[in-house]
């Protein structure tokens, strides 16, 4: 049985780690739907002929677009681990979690900070991942094997008997 403050800690990372994967969505949605190359964007090109111009509006937008699909599908898959295998326990979803949202959003941060680009948001959720993962701990009963309840039983029963 686990004790009522380490339910607490458990959930307070649960919704920590919801929250960065909302996050994660919604900031993907951006980047999917953004209607013309960011301010900042522009900015940091500089001005070329109009062609040249067009040109390279195309390939920024096609490459924010490209981000804001493979991170949409990081939040989603985050999400369903999240609520799936982490709240039952798992230990390799909280690995898959961290590996996912602290490895893409802290790159993502990385890779946005020279351009003048919001980089804050994306180090934030790669934040809250952290903090949420290192709340969230193991489960109760989190056993080394990972397996659900029916099958723990079987096993210490001394698994099939045969005729």
């Amino acid at each position: 049985m686990i004790s009522q403050p380490g339910r607490r800690r458990r959930l307070c990372g649960l919704v920590l780690l919801n929250l960065a994967g909302v996050l994660v969505v919604v900031g993907s949605l951006y980047d999917l739907f953004v209607p013309r190359v960011p301010p900042n964007h522009l900015k940091y090109i500089g001005s070329f002929d109009a062609q040249f111009n067009r040109r390279l509006a195309e390939l920024d937008l096609a490459m924010l677009r490209s981000i804001g699909g493979c991170l949409f599908a990081i939040g989603v898959t985050c999400l369903l681990l999240i609520n799936g295998p982490m709240r039952r326990g798992n230990g390799w979803a909280r690995v898959a979690v961290l590996a996912l949202i602290g490895g893409a959003e802290s790159n993502n941060a990385y890779r946005m900070y020279p351009f003048g680009s919001p980089w804050y948001g994306p180090l934030t959720f790669a934040i809250l991942a952290i903090c949420g993962v290192a709340l969230v701990g193991k489960a109760p009963g989190d056993g080394s094997l990972d397996l659900p309840a029916n099958c723990e039983r079987h096993i210490r029963a001394g698994g099939p008997k045969s005729n």
